[in-house]
């Protein structure tokens, strides 16, 4: 049972780590408002400018798994400070690149960086708060994503347009060292690191001993634990296939799909496109909430918002491009809802299908899954787009979207097959 002070500091730890996450969140999708300054800066063509933007997926993902081992074994506040030290010398770096090959480097070590902040976070409020809250902080951090993705649009430029892209990267960069001290500072792993009581003692006294670790529980072990579930196996799949569709469409060919098939300028499709993560900030915390407060079947949450996604890219495929452009708005809300809500929910079934001792190494193994796929969508749907062909204008057919939504189709079906295998005790599905 929680004191009052408990309470209270948990609350400026998660402010801490969730600011330090949208941070996370802002550089994921930044280069997109300085990609015409690192041109100039670098004499970069296309094919540059998109290495150095994807160092940092490349580099987030390779970290998960590490991350998450490092989460269970030397504790999750250590993780998140020295990260997000990583973190802020990538953005000094970036900022003061004098070449092409600096900037990716920063770039690496700015992905490498923040890729240890989600999963450390979750298993630190796995420790602060009651399990029948995790879902609802879970959508609340998810919540940061779409967030981050606003910001990068509108108050990164106008810092960018203030300052120039060099100083904004070397004050971020500078903010995150700044937020990495405070972290070690303020937040701690666990209530008993301030002498105070864990919460929901009672559910750690009665946890069996078959689900405590044991003292030669290695590495080897622990991965060996999760392999060996196939509902890891099937949560995996269903975030690969549907994160990559999600990132790949809002991250690549949305604006492009708005401009060749409805005639948009590019300010009125970057403008329809913040649609999307602002539904996602609203439905990662909506749903997590509704899921705590109602106690939802899991799985059929899930399985009901992929049915719905469905029909949205079925609605885009048959009529996208031929009624009026106003039909993408409420689509592109409800595809950004359900994005941010399924993947609250599965990382709530993950933290929920293993102890607590493992929480941080299953959520670092799982969290990779979309940004993995989003590195093979957009080479492949480029690819789908290519074999049409463009028009004489430049522009892609109404046809060759199509045939990306095809795609996008095929792969959350085989998601929402993988969901429809998952075997979830009832304390999961109640």
């Amino acid at each position: 049972m929680e004191t009052n002070a408990t309470e209270k500091y948990r609350w400026f730890i998660f402010g801490i780590l969730g600011t330090i996450y949208f941070l996370t969140c802002l550089h994921r999708v930044a280069p997109t408002v300085i990609a015409r300054d690192l041109a100039q800066a670098f004499s970069a063509d296309a094919t540059v400018l998109g290495l150095i933007a994807s160092s940092y997926f490349y580099l987030y993902s390779a970290v998960q798994p590490p991350v998450g081992i490092l989460s269970d074994s030397i504790g999750p506040r250590m993780v998140v400070t020295i990260f997000t030290i990583i973190a802020a010398a990538g953005g000094l770096i970036f900022g003061t690149a004098s070449n092409a090959a600096m900037s990716t480097l920063g770039r690496a070590l700015i992905g490498a960086g923040v890729g240890g902040v989600f999963v450390p976070s979750l298993k630190i409020f796995s420790r602060w708060f009651r399990a029948s809250e995790f879902a609802s902080l879970t959508g609340i951090l998810l919540a940061i994503t779409g967030l981050g993705g606003l910001s990068a649009a509108l108050p990164l430029t106008y810092l960018v347009l203030l300052l120039g892209w060099r100083i904004s990267f070397v004050l971020l960069g500078a903010f995150s060292l700044f937020l990495a001290l405070i972290c070690w500072a303020v937040v701690r792993d666990r209530p008993e690191d301030k002498g105070w009581p864990p919460v929901e003692i009672e559910a750690a006294q009665s946890q069996p001993v078959a689900s405590r670790p044991s003292e030669d529980m290695r590495t080897f072990n622990r991965l060996g634990l999760i392999f060996r579930s196939l509902n890891f196996w099937m949560i995996t799949l269903a975030l690969f296939f549907s994160g990559g569709v999600s990132l790949t469409f809002q991250g690549l060919w949305a604006v492009p799909y708005l401009m060749d098939a409805y005639g948009l300028s590019r300010v009125k499709a970057g403008g329809l496109l913040m649609v999307i993560p602002f539904g996602f900030a609203v439905g990662a915390p909506v749903l997590g909430l509704l899921i705590d407060r109602f106690a939802l079947n899991r799985k059929g949450v899930v399985i009901g918002s992929m049915g719905l996604s469905i029909s949205c890219w079925s609605i885009l495929l048959l009529f996208g491009g031929r009624s009026s452009y106003l039909l993408v708005i409420p689509l592109f809300l409800i595809l950004g809802l359900l994005g941010g809500g399924y993947l609250t929910v599965f990382m709530t079934i993950t933290k929920e299908l293993f102890p607590p001792w493992l929480t941080g190494t299953a959520v670092g193994l799982i969290n990779p899954a979309a940004f993995l796929a989003t590195a093979l969508y957009q080479p492949l749907t480029g690819f789908v787009l290519d074999k049409v062909g463009r028009l004489d204008s430049g522009a892609y057919p109404l046809q060759a979207y199509q045939l990306v939504f095809i795609v996008f189709l095929i792969s959350i079906f085989i998601a929402l097959t993988a969901t429809f295998m998952l075997s979830l005790p009832k304390t999961n599905t109640s």
